[in-house]
This record gives structure tokens, C-alpha cells and sequence, in this order.
């Protein structure tokens, strides 16, 4: 090998009219060349993000980021320049042809990448200040020297695709076998006299006429599989097959494990890349290369046993025989559900009675089954003895079903009532008793941290389904009963009022109970009861914070904020907002201050006043299916003219509520509406937002501002947004300006609007006027009209 890839080498060298000792002289201008390495470096960078088909391939080829990547190609250049060009080097750069070719990168890309490179090269030995002469002998040698770079890479690149040519004819050829072997299948169906003799006509088959060197079927049994059929392509038999299938069913590396706990087909393509499976080739007698499908035999949607074939070659099973396996498994499976018929009536039975206590899919108790254990353990207590339930949700679970659909969704939820299962047994109970919601209880107080531990660390592992990954969150509550006496409705209620505390706090949370939170919910349930009343009885009233250009002093508008006044006493909303944002009543409080604002602008516009107004506006109502045609009645009533509403959006919607008020948004702008996204930076999802939401203001969160001066990452994060706001033509308004010093530090960063107590509260709509007459009049003698709070 190391003979062919010098001979390669000399040849090109001669192709290219570069001599050995000519690389080697290319060695003294190395430096000269390489002096820009940083304008390489970003060269590269933009080069692969002016390319995001390969820079997405390479990213995911070297498992690192876009900046890794460029830093790679980079290296590569420098070896370029550094290194010695021999048969090992030209071998590397075969291979690194092979696997552009591979991941599908193309080679004008590539004729591009060593365009640019050359060019930078080229450029900086120009700039070296060398000799004339010198510095054409060694621009001569460069531009050789990168063709010949490129041509082993090349070389490589069309070798594997000629690999590839000839590995697809050798497909179509085996292909014939395929067929051939579906057609034998169907007649030893046909045939099959037992289960045992039927498997074992399907291994003879898959081994005679498919092309697999073995191939064997495992049924259920009771301490894991047993082996029911195996059939050879050679004459030697080899291993205990029957022990290894029952000493390695619980293996998480045995493939027929995964297969039924999975009810998918294992893949194993390369087998030398799993040494877990080295028993199994061990007790086949072969060696531990070539691949292995294990798929799962399903009767009535049922695992009944699982059929596994081995291949001596790696990449057998590509998606062509995958295919034709797959009819074969089915088919094989539709023959054992015939041979079940007789036996379905009394299975029926047995079914029925387990299902009245159990979740069918999952097989755990159900709700029912679960409340009489936990009633049980309660009356089985003593000598003070305590019993703890858990509630445990799995969260996100309607985006699992979105993704995968209900099959895949099931598969999932099988494989978290396994994790339950492992992480609760032997030290209690768990049933389903939702569609993503499960309880477990234990009388073992002494394990209780431990279970807890073990569900909030394994529940959230990687589940693998329909050849996806995927990762769930969840939330547990706990409740433990009093030495008392006890039921377990109110250990149940408790364990799911904790459960909601832990869910607010986000995924991988626990909370224990305490009685505080029942009394929490008895305020928060009396706070809503009467907030339902504040409308009707004229308990609210808005207040408006005047909006500044901090620069001219020039009023630009006003805020509108909520305020309730109850029984003479004004309630924060931050103090009722919690009542009422995930019910209908923020949706009337969201109409109900828009038609508010809307009607007191119009009467400020009829007195010759023209001060714009911002309302906030919940995601509820934006989503809802009659926004629209409410919103365009109300201007009809109320004519405004164009930018003198403006609708703040919360930051904090979800990806999913963003996506279903967009369209909407972009209807509000053309009725002449402004879009402002409110309380930026406080929400997981701000950059999305920035990209995806249509806002012509960005509102910076007053808990940057009030810190500016003493946090100076904050004022980094100032600048940043005023910069995007400026470049994407959007106004930046930052709130909570409260100091004359915070104010100075604004305009010195460049922040034109600006909003906060010092500069003035919240006024009552009868105020607001005055105070704008008394503001322009002061022009720019005015300073901050609230001195009484700012410092």
C-alpha cells in the first residue's frame, strides 16, 4: 500500500511539474504565507456559513461546532504549508476525500474551499515584502503545491465513489436471493404445523435463500427468552445457544432484550462497534464482525418472540432488505396469530380480569387499583408507621405524540413505566392513572429520599422509539401521611397539589407537601372569585407611564397599566395575575383594558391631546379564535389613526403560542397597529422571538436597567440589542430609567426612549395630560420631572 501511494504521489508531482526538492523549498516561505492566519481563520468561518448544507454535514461528522469546524480547516492549511508531502500524507488526504464523498459534500464546494484558501496564502506572501523574483518562484510553488493537495483529495473523493458503484451492483445481485426467499416463505407458512415447526422453516429459509450466514428465533419464557428455531449456512453448529439467550436477557447489549421491551427492529450494522454483542458471535461460531437484525414477532400487537439473523458482511441490512425483512417478519407474525386463534377465547378471559386493575398498555395498576393498595398500606400502619405517595408527571408528552404519533408515543410511556418500575420495586408500588401521569407509594419512609433520587435521575434519560431519540422532563410530589387516620383520596390530592408546585418550577423538580399550600390555593381560589366581580362592581382603572425620547425629551406615549382598588385597597398585579392567567378571566381583563385605552385615546385625540398607547396583551387572548374580529370592531367603533396603539407581547410566550399568534400579529400591523415584545431577556426563548415574532419595538427589561451601573455585563447587553434594534430598523425602549445617572449612562450608550419612576409613575388618565403640557413646556430645561424619587 505505502509502494501504490508513492507511486501516486510521484505521479502527480510530475502531472503538477513539482519537484520533491521544490516541496521542500516551500518550507521557507511557510511563515510569510501563513501571517494572516487569523483572516483565514474568518475566511473559513464565512465560507462555511455562506455554505450551510456542509458546514451542517461536517458539524455533525465531527460531532462540533460551526467554529470547531473552521478551526479544523485551518489546521489543514497549515499542514499545507509545515508539514512534508510523502506517501503517508498523500494516503491521508485520500481518506479525507473518501469522506467528503461520504457525507455528501461537493466537490465544487471543495474547489471553492481551496480557492479561498489560496488566495489568503497568496495574498499574505505578496504583502511579505519579499524580492520579486523570490516572491514569484515561491507563488508558483504555492499554487503547485495546493493543486496537488487537491487532486489527492480527489483522488480519494471519485475512489469511493467507484467503491460505492460496486458495492450497489453486488446489491442487486444478493437482491435476487430476497426475493426468492419470500416466496419460499410463504409456502412453509402455509405448511407449518406448530409454532416450533413454523420458526424453524423461516431460519432455514432466511439462511439458504437470503444470504445470512445464521439466523434463530427466541420465544418468551419465564425467566427471560428460550431458543425455538436456528438454522446455519455452514455445517458447524457452535455454542450453547439456549444458555446464552437466558443468561443475556436482561443485558441492556442483547438486541433481543431491546427488541421486546421496544417492539422495534435492532439494527446492528457494524457489529464490530458493539462489544457487547461478542457472546453472541462467540456462541455462532463467527467471527465478531458482519451485522445482526433482531426483529420483534408481534401477534395482535403483541411481542411474542423475536427472529435474529446474522450477516458476514458489514452494512447488510440497508434499507432495501430491510424492507423485504420487514414483510417477512409480518408475515410470519400473521401465521402465528392464526395459530393462536384457538387458544384467544380463554386468554380473553384472563385479560379482562387483569384489565379491570391495570393499565392496558403499560400493564401497572390504574387508578382504582392504585387507591385501594395506598388504603391498604394505611390500615396495615403501626406503631406510628407513615405511608408516602408520589405523583409523578412526565411532562412535554403532547409534543412526544406531535413527533412520533401514538404509536411512538406508547412506546415511550412502556419504556417509562419500565424505568418506574426499576427505580420504585422492591420498596413500593406505581400505577398509571393518566395519559403521561403515574403514582407510586411506599410504607418504606427509610427509602423515600432514595426513590425520589432515582426517579428524578432515570426518568429523564434518553428513551430511544421509532428510531428516535427522545428526552422527557418530569415533575414529582410528594405527600406523606400523618400518624392519624388517613385515606387515600386526600394522600392522592395532596401528592398531586405538590406535584403542581414542583411543575411550576419547571422540569426535574420535586416538592414535598405542606399545609401551607392548601392554604395558598384557598387564597388564590378567593382572589379569582373576586376578581370576577372587579369589572362589573368598577374596581379597575388605568393608569398611564409616560414613554420618553431621552435624547429630544420629546413625550412618545404611554403605557397602560391595570390597577385594582378593593375594598380601599390597591392590589398589586403581580399579587392577582397568578389567579387569573391560566383562566378565562385574563382574557376579559386583556379586553377590557384594551377597549379602555382605546376609548381614552380617542377622547385625549377629541380635546386636540395626541398621545399614543401601549397595551399588554396575554397570549390567551392573542391565540383565541375571535381576536380578530374583536379587535377590527373595536377599531371600527373607535377609529385610531395609524401608531397610535401598540401591542406589547410578553416575552415569555412559548415557542408553540408564538407560532399561532404570528399570522395575527401581522394582521394587527396592517389595521395600522405597532408590535412590541415586552420584558425582553427575562424569557427562555429570546432569540427565537427576535427571528420569528413581527415587532417593530423591542422593550428592554427594567431589571437590566435598575442595575446598569453596577453590572456592567448588563450594559454589554444593552448595547448588543441597540445594535440589532438599529441594524433591523426597530425602536429599542428600555424601562425602569430611575436615576439621573442612569439616565446620563443611556444616552451616553445611544438609548433614544425610555420609560421608568424617574421619569414619572403611572398617572390616572386625568393626570397624564397635565403632566405631558407641564413636560413640553419645560423643553429642554427639563430634567426628570419625578425628582421626588429619583436620587
Amino acid at each position: 500500500m505505502q509502494t501504490d501511494d508513492m507511486a501516486l504521489l510521484a505521479g502527480m508531482r510530475r502531472f503538477t511539474g513539482i519537484r520533491a526538492e521544490q516541496l521542500a523549498r516551500l518550507a521557507l516561505c511557510a511563515d510569510a504565507c501563513f501571517a494572516r492566519r487569523e483572516l483565514l481563520a474568518k475566511e473559513l468561518y464565512w465560507y462555511l456559513l455562506k455554505s450551510p448544507r456542509e458546514a451542517e454535514l461536517l458539524q455533525r461528522h465531527h460531532a462540533a461546532g460551526l467554529e470547531a469546524v473552521a478551526d479544523r480547516l485551518l489546521r489543514e492549511w497549515r499542514r499545507l504549508l509545515f508539514e512534508p508531502l510523502d506517501a503517508a500524507a498523500a494516503r491521508r488526504l485520500q481518506r479525507q476525500g473518501e469522506r467528503y464523498c461520504r457525507l455528501g459534500i461537493g466537490v465544487d464546494w471543495l474547489s471553492g474551499l481551496y480557492e479561498r484558501g489560496l488566495a489568503n496564502l497568496a495574498g499574505s506572501l505578496a504583502e511579505a515584502g519579499l524580492p520579486v523574483e523570490s516572491e514569484h518562484e515561491f507563488s508558483r510553488l504555492l499554487r503547485k503545491r495546493v493543486l496537488l493537495e487537491q487532486m489527492l483529495t480527489l483522488d480519494g473523493y471519485q475512489g469511493n465513489l467507484r467503491s460505492e458503484a460496486a458495492a450497489r451492483q453486488n446489491r442487486l445481485h444478493s437482491m435476487s436471493g430476497l426475493y426468492a426467499a419470500l416466496s419460499g416463505l410463504s409456502l412453509a407458512l402455509a405448511d407449518g404445523a406448530d409454532r416450533r415447526a413454523l420458526l424453524q422453516a423461516v431460519c432455514e429459509i432466511c439462511a439458504r435463500e437470503a444470504g445470512c450466514a445464521a439466523a434463530w428465533a427466541a420465544l418468551p419464557d419465564d425467566d427471560g427468552l428460550r431458543l425455538a428455531a436456528l438454522a446455519h449456512s455452514h455445517d458447524a453448529v457452535g455454542g450453547p445457544m439456549d444458555a446464552l439467550i437466558r443468561g443475556g436477557g436482561e443485558q441492556g447489549g442483547n438486541p433481543a432484550a431491546r427488541a421486546m421491551r421496544s417492539r422495534s427492529t435492532q439494527v446492528i450494522n457494524d457489529l464490530r462497534s458493539e462489544p457487547a454483542l461478542r457472546p453472541w458471535n462467540e456462541a455462532l461460531g463467527i467471527a465478531g464482525d458482519g451485522s445482526l437484525l433482531v426483529a420483534p414477532l408481534q401477534v395482535r400487537q403483541q411481542v411474542v418472540g423475536v427472529l435474529a439473523l446474522h450477516a458476514a458482511e458489514a452494512g447488510f441490512f440497508d434499507q432495501t432488505r430491510l424492507a423485504l425483512f420487514d414483510a417477512m417478519v409480518r408475515e410470519t407474525g400473521r401465521a402465528l396469530e392464526r395459530q393462536e386463534a384457538l387458544e384467544r377465547s380463554h386468554r380473553a378471559e384472563t385479560e379482562l380480569a387483569f384489565l379491570a386493575q391495570h393499565d392496558a398498555l403499560t400493564g401497572l395498576p390504574n387508578r382504582g387499583q392504585m387507591q385501594q393498595l395506598i388504603d391498604r398500606l394505611l390500615a396495615a400502619r403501626f406503631g406510628g408507621g407513615q405511608v408516602a405517595v408520589l405523583a409523578i408527571a412526565v411532562e412535554g408528552f403532547h409534543e412526544v405524540n406531535a413527533r412520533l404519533g401514538y404509536d411512538g408515543g406508547d412506546l415511550v410511556l412502556c419504556e417509562t413505566a419500565r424505568r418506574l418500575r426499576e427505580a420504585i420495586y422492591p420498596f413500593g408500588y406505581v400505577g398509571r392513572v393518566g395519559a403521561s401521569r403515574f403514582i407510586a407509594c411506599s410504607e418504606r419512609m427509610d427509602q423515600l429520599a432514595g426513590l425520589v433520587e432515582r426517579l428524578l435521575r432515570q426518568l429523564p434519560l434518553p428513551a430511544e422509539a421509532m428510531g428516535t431519540t427522545v428526552e422527557l422532563r418530569c415533575s414529582v410530589g410528594v405527600a406523606v401521611s400523618s400518624s392519624g387516620p388517613g385515606d387515600a383520596a386526600s394522600l392522592l390530592r395532596r401528592a398531586d397539589l405538590a406535584l403542581s408546585r414542583a411543575k411550576e418550577q419547571g422540569g426535574g423538580h420535586y416538592r414535598h407537601y405542606d399545609a401551607a399550600m392548601d392554604e395558598e390555593i384557598r387564597k388564590l381560589h378567593a382572589l379569582r372569585g373576586a376578581f370576577a366581580l372587579a369589572i362589573p362592581r368598577g374596581e379597575l382603572a388605568l393608569y398611564y407611564q409616560p414613554k420618553i425620547n431621552l435624547q429630544t425629551r420629546r413625550v412618545e406615549g404611554a403605557e397602560a397599566l391595570v390597577r385594582w382598588v378593593r375594598d380601599g385597597r390597591n392590589i398589586a398585579p403581580g399579587e392577582f395575575f397568578p389567579a387569573i392567567e391560566h383562566s378565562g378571566l385574563i382574557r376579559e381583563l386583556d379586553w377590557w383594558v384594551l377597549r379602555e385605552a382605546v376609548r381614552q385615546t380617542g377622547e385625549w385625540r377629541r380635546r386636540g391631546q395626541a398621545i399614543p398607547v401601549s397595551v399588554n396583551l396575554s397570549a390567551a387572548t392573542l391565540k383565541h379564535e375571535d381576536f380578530l374580529l374583536t379587535l377590527e370592531a373595536l377599531l371600527e367603533a373607535h377609529p385610531l389613526p395609524a401608531g397610535f396603539l401598540e401591542l406589547e407581547v410578553l416575552e415569555s410566550v412559548t415557542q408553540q403560542e408564538a407560532e399561532q399568534i404570528t399570522p395575527r400579529l401581522e394582521r394587527c400591523r396592517d389595521l395600522g397597529l405597532s408590535i412590541a415584545l415586552d420584558d425582553f431577556g427575562t424569557g427562555a426563548s429570546s432569540l427565537v422571538h427576535l427571528q420569528q415574532l413581527p415587532f417593530d419595538t423591542i422593550k428592554i427589561d427594567q431589571r437590566f436597567v435598575r442595575l446598569l451601573l453596577e453590572m456592567p455585563g448588563n450594559e454589554a447587553i444593552i448595547r448588543s440589542m441597540l445594535a440589532f434594534a438599529h441594524y433591523t430598523g426597530r425602536k429599542l425602549v428600555v424601562e425602569g430609567v430611575e436615576s439621573r445617572a442612569i439616565w446620563q449612562r443611556l444616552l451616553e450608550i445611544g438609548c433614544h426612549d425610555g420609560q421608568g419612576y424617574g421619569i414619572s409613575p403611572p398617572l390616572a388618565a386625568h393626570e397624564l395630560p397635565e403632566w405631558v403640557h407641564e413636560w413640553s413646556r419645560a423643553g429642554e430645561d427639563a430634567d426628570i420631572i419625578n425628582s421626588s424619587y429619583a436620587p
